[in-house]
């Protein structure tokens, strides 16, 4: 299996209200020699009010959102494209499971393409600053890693790669394709100074790892930021079949063993839960007892781990508790109203939509609102389908399509509702407050992305504001 290094850089934070602008891809074969590199930038939305601050770090102007040979959607289908030619692979960024694949998974979702194209199609997901973080836990010494003047580590990637001999200078850093250039340099690094835990990352790429080292259901360490925890797998989660439950082990179960599932949902509730939900797609940090107890801060004696864990397992009613607590965890979160933001809580796409989609994306625009009306089931995604035609072909929507878009658009840039994306009035205030902290020689940049907010402004359309109904399931 070969590797795909990818990095992107986009208007925002929000992977379901932010978009990707620029997107870079280093193909390599199984032993990192580069097969092909590939860069990608689109225009932005116009629906999308980008963050000034993103602006100011990644360098890209009002121009570059406004000139660029692709639409969202255009790049968006190139990735899509690209995925399915180099499967199976083994996909590497740094902060991608967090960041850069959710943001490619949202924007497919809202592209009317498979949103699961880079996690359901064979593909392995391996994240450089996860395996940094593992490493820096349980071989500190392998690699060189910056501090602050707190001595807290630094593990932002330009940093960490200049520590370590690596070329990525500052005027680099956040342009994509030497960010991919530079995460792929760096992982190998890692592989030769740390070689048997990037084995065991490695193995947890792809879930069947993490799987299999959780099923005896013996003590095991798992890491998170910046700590390890002796934990014990049990259940699966019933609320996500691609996690399973796992006890902190540093905490005595006597004080919640005994608890019935309301008054232990309180306590998992709480800042000191002793659950952790491991989930097995996401390559968590997590190590065979032997190969990280060393590590642990403040360790008890082995035994009184194996004893916790004895008297967990050997209780006659609280694994069935513990599963009826996890039920009802999340019943009273409220769905976004968004669709945008639906993915998880609409449930999976059905087939008849999938192949409705692939149709959409097949078809001339002047027919695209017809098929989506009439072919497309799923209220999330019939919603999205007209939202792409309003972006892309306003043209070739009904007089009564287009009015609606033309309101939803207004609504979404202008708005002073509490509502999840940025609005031209939050931009704006954000950039005053940033003209009184940041550096002179940005100032000119800043005034740029605020003249160009104003005018962006000035020119909607106006007219009384209606229930926007492209945003709205």
């Amino acid at each position: 299996m070969g590797f795909l290094y990818f990095d992107l850089e986009a208007s925002g934070l929000g992977p379901c209200v932010d978009m990707p602008l620029q997107a870079a891809f280093v193909q390599t074969d199984a032993d990192h020699r580069v097969r092909r590199e590939l860069t990608l930038r689109c225009r932005l939305p116009v629906h999308v009010v980008p963050s000034p601050d993103a602006l100011l770090i990644t360098g890209i102007t009002p121009a570059m959102l406004e000139h660029q040979p692709l639409s969202h959607l255009e790049m968006m289908a190139q990735i899509a494209r690209l995925l399915a030619d180099c499967k199976p692979t083994m996909l590497v960024g740094y902060n991608n499971i967090r960041f850069d694949d959710e943001m490619v998974r949202q924007s497919f979702f809202q592209t009317l393409l498979p949103p699961y194209a880079a996690s359901m199609t064979g593909h392995g997901r391996l994240d450089v600053l996860t395996s940094l973080r593992a490493i820096v836990m349980v071989e500190p010494e392998a690699v060189v890693i910056p501090r602050d003047a707190a001595g807290k580590a630094v593990l932002k990637l330009g940093e960490v790669c200049r520590a370590n001999g690596i070329a990525l200078s500052q005027d680099d850093a956040h342009d994509a394709l030497a960010d991919v250039r530079a995460t792929r340099e760096l992982f190998m690094l890692l592989l030769d100074r740390a070689p048997t835990t990037m084995a065991t990352m490695l193995g947890h790429a792809k879930k069947s790892g993490p799987i299999a080292l959780m099923e005896p259901g013996e003590p095991l360490i798992l890491g998170g930021t910046s700590r390890l925890t002796p934990v014990l797998p049990t259940i699966g989660s019933p609320t996500n079949p691609n996690a399973r439950v796992c006890i902190d082990l540093s905490l005595d179960p006597v004080g919640f063993i005994d608890l019935a599932a309301p008054d232990l949902l309180v306590r998992i509730r709480s800042n000191r839960s002793p659950i952790r939900q491991v989930k097995t797609n996401a390559m968590p940090i997590l190590f065979a007892w032997h190969q990280a107890a060393h590590a642990l801060v403040d360790p008890e004696p082995g035994d009184v781990y194996r004893d916790r864990a004895r008297a967990v397992w050997a209780h006659p009613t609280f694994l069935r508790q513990l599963a009826l607590a996890l039920e009802v965890q999340y019943a009273d979160r409220e769905a976004s109203p968004w669709p945008e933001a639906q993915l998880y809580s609409g449930g999976f796409v059905l087939d008849a939509d999938v192949a409705a989609c692939r149709r959409f994306h097949e078809i001339e625009w002047k027919f695209r609102e017809h098929h989506a009306t009439w072919h497309i089931r799923d209220p999330r995604l019939r919603s999205l389908a007209l939202r792409q035609i309003f972006l892309n072909a306003p043209e070739a929507l009904s007089p009564e399509a287009w009015r609606r878009g033309q309101d939803w658009m207004r609504h979404r840039l202008t708005t002073e509702d509490e509502v999840p994306w940025l609005t031209i009035p939050k931009a704006l205030t954000r950039c005053d407050e940033l003209a009184a902290t940041i550096e002179p020689g940005s100032l000119a940049a800043l005034d740029e992305i605020r003249a160009w907010l104003l005018q962006r402004r000035d020119a909607l359309p106006q007219g009384v504001e209606d229930i926007p109904v492209l945003a709205a399931s």
